[in-house]
């Protein structure tokens, strides 16, 4: 009966996979024993990564293609249920949160698997679209290439305009690469190319990846488990920082399209197939397009909305990170706020948790770190700057 509720793993087995309860202890002063606090390791992760972040400029405008691994080598167990299974899982929370970070940006997938790479889906704008082709491909057969996919993306990524910044993002699960030719040759073109190699590998670290990365100015890191994974694929969503060299500053002309009525019948310029409704259309040569930002397929022109513009003020002028406030006033007749600013919580008294109140630095309103984390990273204004104006 055992077996059966285990789906037919032994118990220890069910322990290992399931309940990972060591995961969730760590010791004390004394050495005992206790449960960890995720809710303050999140909190440290965040202040962390948020002081990191400073105020530069950054590449808005991304031409991105993430290369997923499907070899022989994406079908091991280490992630359960597979290492195939947890990347389209975590790449589908990625492309949301690419489009989320970054409106104006286009990604593309590409697959690697029998020693060949295969283009998945183009360089677009719509995330359902790449969700779908890649939850529909998942095979894995073969070896890794890791040259015949560099040499794809090269090959569309050479054609992208000056003022895009090129990015490739390879997720790898293989310990080797069975290329056809001189993958240094190709590393040396990708360089030539600006374009900016990254890898998130799950396996082990491998070579050739460390040094495709240290050569295009990518990084590389390895996954240890599946949250892990996720943090590192998260961290390429946002913009990264714009080096002069790699995407040249230049004025782009954009066009504002309308969107067509419901009951209109016109030709597709996307897929080359007449549609119902919906739409919008191009302003200078009256095409239609399916999904926006994209490229008028027939005159060139870069086709957003305004609301994709509006989306991408906040990595121009991003908020001033909040202060953390003293465990003990520096003034003994100061009167801390009792309330969070934000959702009117009540916050707890100086000195029984210094990490749990923070003070924006230009409206002295104070906040929880739940607040916090939602202005920084969802709502990008401060309630108490817009209070004031």
């Amino acid at each position: 009966e055992e077996e059966d509720e285990g789906n037919g793993l032994e118990a220890w087995e069910r322990a290992y996979a399931d309940e990972r309860s060591w995961e969730s202890l760590q010791e004390d002063e004394s050495g005992l024993l206790r449960p960890i606090d995720n809710k303050s390791l999140y909190h440290a992760q965040y202040r962390r990564r948020l002081r990191s972040s400073s105020r530069i400029q950054k590449g808005l405008i991304r031409y991105l293609y993430v290369v997923v691994d499907l070899s022989r080598a994406a079908s091991e167990t280490d992630f359960r249920p597979s290492r195939m299974v947890v990347v389209a899982k975590h790449v589908e929370a990625f492309i949301r949160e690419f489009f989320d970070q970054n409106p104006l940006s286009h990604i593309g997938l590409v697959t690697i698997k029998d020693g060949v790479a295969r283009c998945l889906t183009d360089l677009g704008g719509s995330p359902d679209s790449h969700i779908k082709a890649l939850l529909g491909k998942l095979e894995c057969s073969g070896d890794s290439s890791l040259q015949n996919a560099l040499d794809l993306v090269h090959g569309y990524l050479s054609k992208i305009p000056s003022y895009g910044h090129r990015e490739v993002l390879i997720l790898y699960s293989a310990l080797s690469t069975c290329d056809p030719g001189d993958v240094m040759e190709t590393i040396q073109n990708c360089k030539k190319a600006k374009i900016r190699c990254s890898v998130v590998g799950l396996s082990a670290e491998i070579y050739i990846c460390k040094h495709l990365c240290e050569e295009t100015g990518g990084s590389y890191t390895v996954a240890l488990d599946e949250s892990h994974f996720k943090e590192l694929l998260l961290e390429h969503a946002p913009p990264p920082p714009a080096i002069a060299e790699f995407a040249i500053a230049n004025l782009i002309k954009m066009g504002f399209p309308q969107r067509g009525a419901d009951g209109v019948i016109a030709i597709c310029s996307c897929h080359k197939e007449a549609k119902v409704g919906g739409g919008y259309t191009c302003p200078r040569c009256k095409a239609r397009v399916c999904e926006l930002p994209t490229e008028c397929r027939i005159c060139g022109l870069t086709l957003v909305s305004s609301p994709h513009l509006a989306r991408s003020y906040h990595h121009l002028f991003p908020i001033s990170p909040f202060i953390e406030v003293p465990s003990t006033p520096s003034n003994s007749h100061q009167r801390l706020p009792k309330n969070c600013f934000g959702c009117q919580l009540s916050l707890p008294n100086p000195g029984s948790n210094p990490v749990l109140r923070v003070a924006c630095p230009k409206c002295k309103q104070h906040f929880c770190l739940d607040c916090d984390i939602y202005i920084h990273e969802s709502l990008h204004n401060c309630p108490g700057c817009e209070s004031l104006r």
